[in-house]
């Protein structure tokens, strides 16, 4: 069977919580315009998460954390917010190929056939029993966001989950 994990580069994870009064004022962070919808995501780098009606997640490949930090402040200056540096806190987990959606229907009570949960979709929600945030980024591509310190736990489920797949 094919490989279903790809490694990811280190990223930079910024959270950046706006009084949702204050939404219509943010518009762009880093060239990169906030998500106009829930559960969805923009950007490539960086890319932009809408976690909760007045959160959202930030993660870059290229620029480190206090960057990333500094850009999204900036952009957020004359706003109520706070800005938080998660680098260290996550770890991101990119499963792609045919049999992804398989692998992650073992564990997750998502619908993520692209019907029901398109690229460009995102959302919160548990997977192996662990609260991970997912993206869908291409027709069979998703990268899940977890906690460092159960990352390896759930690289093994996946691993474990994918026997017989396919």
């Amino acid at each position: 069977m094919p490989e279903l994990f790809t490694g990811l580069r280190p990223r930079a994870s910024v959270r950046l919580q706006v009084s949702v009064r204050a939404l219509p004022a943010v518009a762009v962070i880093g060239g990169v315009a906030l998500p106009d919808q829930p559960n969805t995501w923009t950007g490539d780098d960086p890319v932009i998460w809408w976690v909760a009606p007045d959160a959202w997640l930030l993660q870059s490949a290229s620029q480190d954390g206090d960057t990333l930090v500094a850009a999204t402040r900036a952009a957020c200056a004359s706003l109520p917010c706070a800005v938080t540096d998660l680098s260290d806190a996550f770890v991101t987990i990119a499963l792609e190929g045919p049999q992804a959606i398989g692998v992650l229907a073992r564990g997750c009570g998502l619908d993520l056939r692209a019907g029901s949960f398109g690229v460009k979709a995102c959302a919160r929600t548990r997977l192996a029993q662990l609260p991970v945030l997912i993206r869908k980024s291409a027709s069979a591509r998703f990268e899940l966001i977890i906690d460092r310190s159960a990352a390896q736990y759930l690289e093994d489920w996946l691993r474990d989950a994918s026997i017989g797949i396919g």
